[in-house]
């Protein structure tokens, strides 16, 4: 009968094995890259300011579009990493990512006078300002950089977690697997 109690025990998802954990958590994780590629093709569909320079370009992608569609496309691929590895490797590649693509959309700021704007204040201000100031991204820049940056900080967590089930299973097996859920 103990038996039977132990191996109940062991079947919860709280007491699974530390690779086995590292893997579904990665799967879970893979989606805050998908929201982001998301709300980047709602971005690319629908920003007309983007894609014409503010209607200085009649035809053809403004360069601006094209990096909104670079980093859509690795949001694409972080995810497809995510699924395929399931890992803790696989975690700690989508906090880099996801780090370096927020500090690529704060970047942009600096890029203000390819776009016309007097300053990077007023071009920060157009992208992630509160008020409303004209154009078809109101509110998605911001949307996209607090998924970036939820991404790695939830990402840092999950490494937290899977390091701390890693250390203690190797050192106390099962037992110490345990405690370290409390």
């Amino acid at each position: 009968m103990s038996a039977t109690v132990g191996l109940a025990e062991d079947s919860r998802p709280e007491r699974a094995q530390p690779a086995d954990r590292a893997a579904a958590l990665s799967r879970a994780y893979a989606a805050f890259f998908l929201v982001a590629f998301g709300l980047s093709v709602v971005m690319l569909l629908t920003d007309t300011n983007l894609r014409t320079d503010f209607g200085a370009m009649p035809n053809g992608y403004f360069l601006h579009w094209w990096v909104v569609l670079v980093t859509a496309v690795a949001d694409l691929v972080g995810a497809a990493l995510l699924l395929a590895l399931a890992s803790r490797l696989a975690i700690k590649g989508g906090v880099l990512g996801s780090t370096l693509l927020a500090a690529v959309y704060i970047g942009v700021v600096f890029t203000y006078s390819s776009v016309g704007f007097a300053s990077a204040y007023d071009f920060a201000e157009y992208l992630f300002g509160v008020t409303y100031s004209g154009g078809d991204i109101r509110y998605l820049y911001d949307a996209v950089l607090a998924v970036y940056l939820l991404t790695a900080v939830f990402g840092a967590v999950l490494l937290g977690k899977t390091r701390v089930l890693s250390t203690s299973e190797s050192r106390g097996g099962k037992a110490g697997a345990a405690g370290a859920d409390r």
